[in-house]
């Protein structure tokens, strides 16, 4: 169908084109698809030709749906000059192309193809130049608006059909309203942009059948959502967006106007006011949306004194405008956000519009063009400087409109290679494009740059440029030349604190503070051996209000480095600092040493009188900040193996005071009756995390004693806002946790001399007294001394101790890159088996395993073979538990880096003397037991 004609008009137009000859095969291939080709033909002149092949050349969503639609052309364009389009317009054309009975999927199939079809005809427009930008995007702009009302309308009926007329309390019937926000809602639309909406319903008191209003609405919503989201054939008719709304994405899809109101009155952000400068309604309930205008969106966005905070306010907006101009396209240049582009500009104009619309009614004008000579009529700009704004952003969103036609997506960055596309596709030659582009972005930015006093970027450091810059990809990568591996991860927790985080709302001159401090924090973080878990440390202590307050005053110089050595090396204690911050500054800087028995018996005394607080709970507080205290004495100071004897029983003693002040709040000072220890408190080596192992011994049974005993267990155990004091671990006591609580002497006497088994020998050698009566004490101890050293060792105990601990190795946890560095083969369990077999055997009375390592280390040469590959493994289990903030002895891969860093150990030197001494330890074991 190629004839003379058409030839003719396509050399006429050869050099309006960017690529003639593409056009060529497109406008053939739309003339064989075409089922009455003539008709075309017989429509076309030269004016008409040149539009049909400027759409084909610009736009391959418009070409390819001109090629799917070959009779559209010329069924859309009559009536192109003088043809405008409302919102009711176009709701009733689309109602005529749908119907209910449809299904969903061919209900969006049709406002898709709808979509596309308007968007050739405005594109039309703009390319003849029929209608000034500004009418053109006004036009485009209640497109959505008449989707959105038949979707919202479909959506309502379905779920009433379904669930019931949403009723109000009084009976009046519940309703919603879609508001449009951003560009759609300023009728400055993009061909190709998100649509930005909020969605409200009248009231919470009510229901729909079985539904509360909320979870009504909420459905009604999530419906129109899905309707204009899903892709289709011919494409989506929108993306829809809702992070404006109240709470952002965490929030609901939907709220209550009353809500709404409460929301901006005490968590409103001046963003929010930007956001709500430009809503407006957009479907639904009209009159729903005139109460919320009324009620809530002109007092939250014009109500507001004018103040330095506004100011300051609008001043970081800026700040972060111009950090994100800042960043650097390789080889590509920025429409939207760079210097002199579209969000500068209308920020600008926003911002002066808050600032004014206050006590000037007139300027409350959200559209940029009108607000440009609302704000030229005030005196604000000059006839010269208006006209430059107006033409500044005509030239730039026409610009940002070629680019995303081209190949139809939301993209405003164009690079030298699409400089001759561009060009040609506004009519203009390079270097004429090149010339505007500077021209324009120079009006703007310097109106920009006057719009309020702001610090300058490059007073910031890097980091927080790049934070103010919300560029999560460039965050990344500052990240990874810090020594970060996981930046996605961090960098999406640094972003959050200035772009949003739930339960995170920090003032401006919070902002400003954080930008100052952070760069310091994740500095002295990245320095440590995992620091990425260090920023989740980190992260748990700044979510909390009380530490985000200590982060973000000026604390003294020494205290930084300190906290950082926390967060890095303890999660365990990063944990508790996170959950109690007000502890903070005091445990940093109060203790260089570890306390004595008296030094924490008078300060339990000091609590009493000073805090207000529940006994549980006053004890809970005591053992959280002491704990603390003598862990940062640990890390702060920890050099060898005598550090890490001084640091379990400093966390032993404080268990004694504690217990022991228990002990007597309960009236059992008075009673016959003791309390001792075993396990790692019998030997006085509690490290963080460990249970209490306690046994109980009266001399008589008595209720009246073992009511006390069991409120002992009670107030230890006992969960309440300050957590617990300790977890209680009553295994090993004679019958386990079946036996009684509180067995007389004469229990233990029997119990010892026809009961117990040999490994229950080497558990008690552990013993350790706590409080209790002195005399029963003494009876005890002699008890103990016949059961643990009367009996001889022979072969059979030999065997029974080496079964028991291989019963308990069975219980290791096991796998690739995993090492139970207590229970595994060699690990800290055979260190004490063996010990407590030389115990036995030397009838030596020390519940402690290090002294007595250390002890009889001096005349059995096998101890002293042991000595440094014990201790290693203990502290390899201390500083993992440190590092975790759940007590754990097993080590995994992932514990590996920042183990080895808290040990000063390089991870592979860390693993390999793992081995040595799980290796030697295991030797040692089967020399001793086989």
């Amino acid at each position: 169908m190629w004839n003379e004609k058409l030839e003719r008009w396509w050399l006429q137009n050869y050099n309006q084109f960017f690529n003639p000859q593409r056009v060529k095969e497109s406008l053939q291939e739309l003339l064989q698809k075409h089922p009455h080709p003539q008709s075309l033909m017989d429509y076309l002149n030269e004016r008409r030709f040149y539009l049909l092949g400027k759409l084909m050349d610009m736009s391959e969503c418009v070409r390819k749906f001109l090629l799917n639609h070959p009779q559209e052309f010329e069924k859309t364009i009559p009536g192109l000059w003088y043809v405008f389009k409302d919102r009711e317009t176009y709701r009733k054309e689309l109602s005529g192309m749908v119907h209910d009975s449809m299904s969903d999927e061919e209900f969006s199939q049709r406002l898709a193809y709808y979509r596309h079809r308007e968007l050739m005809r405005i594109l039309s427009k703009e390319i003849l130049g029929t209608a000034p930008l500004q009418d053109i995007l006004s036009e485009y702009s209640q497109l959505p608006d008449a989707m959105l009302q038949l979707c919202y309308e479909r959506a309502l009926s379905q779920m009433t059909e379904k669930y019931g007329v949403p009723t109000e309390e009084g009976g009046k019937r519940a309703t919603g309203v879609i508001l449009a926000l951003g560009k759609l809602g300023s009728y400055e639309l993009n061909y190709y942009s998100d649509i930005d909406v909020m969605f409200l319903h009248s009231s919470d008191r009510g229901n729909a059948g079985k539904l509360s209003l909320q979870e009504f609405f909420s459905m009604v919503f999530q419906k129109v959502v899905s309707l204009m989201n899903s892709t289709t054939q011919e494409g989506k008719p929108y993306e829809v967006d809702l992070n404006l709304r109240p709470f952002g994405r965490s929030g609901p899809i939907t709220m209550s106007v009353r809500s709404a109101e409460l929301y901006y009155e005490s968590y409103g952000r001046t963003w929010e006011r930007f956001a709500l400068l430009r809503a407006r309604f957009c479907a639904g309930d009209e009159e729903l949306w005139k109460i919320f205008d009324r009620d809530v969106r002109t007092p939250f966005v014009f109500g507001r004194t004018t103040d330095y905070r506004i100011i300051e306010e609008i001043r970081l907006i800026k700040s972060q405008l111009q950090a994100e101009a800042s960043k650097r396209l390789i080889g590509k240049q920025n429409v939207k956000t760079g210097k002199g582009g579209i969000r500068e500009l209308e920020f600008a104009v926003q911002s002066l519009i808050l600032l004014l619309g206050g006590k000037n009614p007139f300027l409350r004008e959200s559209n940029t063009f009108r607000a440009i000579w609302l704000l030229h009529e005030k005196g604000v700009f000059s006839t010269e400087e208006a006209l430059q704004l107006e033409r500044a952003y005509t030239f730039l969103r026409s610009l940002e409109h070629r680019i995303q036609l081209r190949n139809c997506s939301q993209t405003q960055s164009f690079g030298e290679g699409d400089l001759t596309f561009l060009a040609v596709s506004m009519g203009l030659r390079r270097e004429q494009l090149e010339g505007l582009y500077r021209q324009y972005t120079n009006v703007v930015r310097e109106v920009f740059e006057g719009l309020v006093p702001s610090e300058k970027v490059e007073e910031l450091h890097p980091l927080s440029a790049v934070l103010l810059s919300g560029d999560l990809q460039e965050l990344q990568h500052f990240l990874e030349g810090m020594g970060f591996r996981q930046t996605q991860r961090t960098g999406s927790v640094l972003m959050s604190y200035l772009h949003g985080k739930e339960g995170i709302r920090l003032s401006t001159q919070e902002k400003n503070r954080l930008l100052k401090v952070l760069p310091r924090y994740v500095e002295c973080l990245s320095s440590s051996a995992d620091p990425d878990e260090s920023i989740i440390n980190f992260d748990k202590l700044f979510t909390n209000p009380t530490g985000r307050k200590i982060i973000l005053s000026d604390p003294r110089e020494d205290i930084v480095p300190s906290l950082c050595r926390i967060l890095s090396l303890s999660s365990y204690l990063s944990g508790i600092l996170a959950r109690n911050p007000d502890l903070l500054e005091d445990v940093l800087t109060l203790y260089q040493q570890y306390p004595s028995s008296h030094h924490i018996e008078t300060e339990l005394r000091k609590y009493k009188e000073i805090l207000n607080l529940s006994y549980e709970n006053l004890l809970r507080r005591f053992r959280t900040v002491w704990e603390v205290r003598i862990a940062l004495v640990y890390l702060m100071k920890e050099k060898g193996y005598e550090d890490l004897l001084e640091f379990f029983e400093s966390l032993s003693t404080l268990a004694d005071v504690i217990l022991g002040d228990l002990w007597e709040h309960l009236g059992l000072s008075g009673e016959k009756v003791l309390l001792l220890a075993l396990g790692k408190y019998g030997s006085k080596e509690l490290t963080v995390g460990s249970d209490l192992d306690l046994v109980f011994v009266a001399e008589h049974s008595q209720e009246e004693i073992v009511r006390k005993a069991q409120k002992v267990v009670k107030l230890l155990t006992l969960h309440t806002p300050e957590g617990y004091l300790y977890k209680v671990d009553f295994r090993l006591r004679p019958m386990g946790t079946k036996g009684d609580l509180v067995p007389p002497i004469a229990f233990y006497r029997e119990y010892f001399e026809r009961d117990a088994r040999t490994w229950e020998r080497i558990a008690w050698t552990r013993c350790r007294y706590i409080t209790g009566d002195t005399d029963l004490k003494e009876q005890m101890e002699e008890l103990l001394h016949r059961f643990l050293f009367e009996k001889p060792l022979g072969e059979r105990e030999r065997e029974e101790i080496k079964q028991m601990r291989f019963k308990l190795e069975a219980s290791a946890k096991k796998g690739k890159g995993m090492w139970d560095i207590k229970l595994g083969p060699g690990g800290i369990m055979d260190g004490d088996f063996i010990l407590q077999y030389y115990l036995l055997k030397e009838k030596k009375r020390e519940s402690s395993m290090i002294r007595a390592l250390k002890e009889l280390s001096t005349r059995i040469p096998l101890l002293a073979q042991i000595y440094p590959h014990y201790l290693f493994l203990r502290k390899v289990e201390t500083h993992l538990r440190l590092s975790r903030e759940s007590a754990t002895s097993v080590l995994q891969t992932q514990d590996i880096q920042k183990v080895a860093g808290s040990m000063n150990m390089s991870p592979q030197d860390l693993e390999e003397k793992i081995t040595e001494a799980t290796g030697r330890l295991r030797e040692a074991f089967l020399e001793v037991f086989d």
